[in-house]
């Protein structure tokens, strides 16, 4: 996510970094395999302001 807010954004890594730090939503995808969990993080695209 970091690295796609700095591509397609051309934000600073400590940007993304912040953004992605407080605008975030956390998914626990998948508890069947343990110890092995998948996480998704969601960042909403409303957060951004259209160019």
């Amino acid at each position: 996510m970091l690295e796609g807010l700095v591509r397609t954004r051309n934000y600073t890594p400590e940007h993304a970094y912040v953004i992605t730090g407080a605008a975030r939503d956390l998914r626990i995808g998948n508890v069947v395999d343990v110890p092995n969990y998948a996480v998704s993080t969601i960042c909403p695209l409303e957060i951004f302001r259209k160019k």
